[in-house]
């Protein structure tokens, strides 16, 4: 009976230390999305960059619908009142669908402001290629969540993602909330 439950303890710690192994890929980020069981996150060494970058594949040739996300967030408090970019280098690989790093600051109702490059998507196969977003964060945000996507199938590298305050002429890349209606008549 004794030989049973050590078997069965260490089944039961293999299970846990493998979950939380595959939770640690990166560290400090993680997976998600629509579709997440369909994208897989890591490190590995890159000579082009002279170092570690992280990358975020699709297990498939053929995901059909939806996106994976290797992601962090963390307290806007650091950048209240200010305008915020985000810059990170990006290589590309059979991206299908498309590819973009995204930015979202979230107050307490939700986001405030956001951008995924949508309107400027990375396809297909690229080299290393510097993007940036710059985005306004209101007084009262809470958060600010970021990472890069894939949206149906491919993969993409990332290196050096870093944040600075930019001065108000800078413009921003995204898309904010408005806070009342407007032009509901269309007039405008």
């Amino acid at each position: 009976m004794q030989h049973k439950l050590i078997i069965a303890a260490a089944l039961v710690s293999a299970i846990f230390l493998s979950s939380y192994a595959a939770d640690e890929k990166v560290k400090g980020w993680f997976l998600a999305g629509s579709n997440p069981s369909e994208y897989e996150i890591g490190v590995e060494q890159n000579a082009e960059r002279g170092g570690k970058v992280a990358f975020l594949k699709s297990k498939t040739a053929k995901v059909k619908d939806g996106f994976g996300t290797i992601m962090q967030t963390f307290d806007a408090k650091m950048f209240l009142g200010k305008k915020v970019k985000l810059t990170g280098f990006i290589k590309s690989k059979d991206i299908k669908g498309w590819a973009g790093m995204w930015m979202r600051v979230d107050d307490a109702k939700g986001s405030v402001s956001f951008d995924n490059m949508q309107d400027r998507p990375i396809k297909g196969n690229t080299e290393w290629i510097k993007y940036e977003i710059v985005l306004n964060v209101p007084e009262n945000s809470k958060t600010i969540n970021y990472g890069v996507l894939v949206r149906n199938s491919g993969q993409v590298w990332i290196d050096n993602l870093s944040f600075e305050t930019v001065g108000s002429a800078e413009g921003s890349t995204g898309k904010t909330r408005l806070m009342a209606p407007k032009n509901s008549n269309f007039e405008d």
